[in-house]
């Protein structure tokens, strides 16, 4: 899709809000699209809509890209209930057909999350906060584990020959073995955010904190979410025993060591989704494969960690 053909359905999209049909507008992009180090803008096209009054609007295109790893419907629903709860921005208009999504623009005041913002603990059991109120609410039409999201997106690197590191299938057989341990302990699905990338959130200089791009959002283990972020958050287990401890009320073992795999997962997923659109997109960057290269590294550390063979064993 050329920028003209996305400008078109932008203004098309925005025309249907209340109050702005008719109504004359600029639209331009909002951000700079960024792979690595944050997955930035990659799964859609973001637009900023602004009238002669100075109002605007944060549309957002769906690319092609992300066809295979994201179900249009499922995260435009969760986008919608994340609205309602106050947890994510107030969604003006869904169109699934034309994949386009219409928002609140949170502009003055709010910035996209950064790892130093997550230095400070209150910012971070603010995300926790928003993540598990989110988990209340209508269950979604997507549900889907990490560990099966492994294997379709192995299978699927493998299918486009994506370029991947030459212990792939090492680090696969692996979290096969921790699927079949997670199993019988896995929590009853409910919805999750399901992407930790710390450009996923905004937050406000007074510290509130909206969720943002629900397009890995399903029904899943809650730990799997918690995971996935204590994973992107901190580099050690030391603080991210804390922030668990926080988060649950209490410190308990068994669940962390769950929550724990579930992130390194999540590292291996993002990894092999990385490595696909860096084979498949028209965009010519090399930033697709640098953030598949940080993802991989970073669940071979946690795999090769010798408390990994414990935290399975003690689930």
């Amino acid at each position: 899709m050329t920028p003209e053909e996305q400008q078109d359905r932008v203004r098309a999209a925005v025309a249907a809000v209340p109050g702005w049909g008719g109504v004359a507008v600029t639209a331009e992009p909002a951000i700079p699209i960024l792979a690595s180090p944050s997955w930035r803008g990659v799964d859609g096209w973001p637009w900023r809509v602004v009238d002669g009054d100075g109002r605007s609007l944060f549309v957002k295109v769906m690319d092609e890209d992300a066809a295979f790893y994201i179900d249009v419907a499922t995260a435009f629903a969760a986008a919608g209930h994340a609205s309602d709860l106050g947890v994510g921005p107030k969604v003006h208009l869904a169109d699934v057909a034309a994949g386009v999504l219409v928002m609140e623009d949170l502009g003055a005041g709010w910035r996209v999350g950064t790892l130093d913002r997550l230095l400070d603990p209150a910012i971070v059991d603010a995300v926790v906060a928003a993540r598990a109120k989110f988990q209340a609410a209508p269950a979604l039409p997507r549900s889907v584990s990490v560990f099966e999201e492994i294997e379709r997106f192995h299978d699927d690197a493998r299918a486009c020959g994506a370029e991947l590191p030459a212990d792939t299938g090492w680090l696969v057989s692996e979290m096969a073995v921790a699927a079949a341990a997670v199993a019988p302990v896995a929590a009853a699905p409910v919805p999750i955010h399901g992407d930790a990338n710390v450009s996923n959130l905004m937050i406000s200089d007074a510290g509130e904190v909206r969720l943002i791009d629900f397009d890995r959002a399903t029904m899943a283990d809650p730990l799997e979410d918690l995971g996935g972020f204590l994973t992107e958050a901190f580099d050690q287990d030391p603080e991210r025993r804390d922030a668990f401890a926080r988060a649950t009320g209490g410190f308990e073992e068994r669940a962390f060591n769950r929550a724990r795999i579930y992130g390194i997962a999540d590292d291996l997923r993002w990894g092999l989704i990385g490595a696909v659109v860096a084979r498949r997109s028209l965009r010519e960057t090399f930033e697709f494969y640098k953030f598949a290269s940080w993802r991989f590294v970073r669940c071979r550390m946690g795999l090769r960690d010798p408390r990994f063979s414990e935290m399975l064993r003690r689930l």
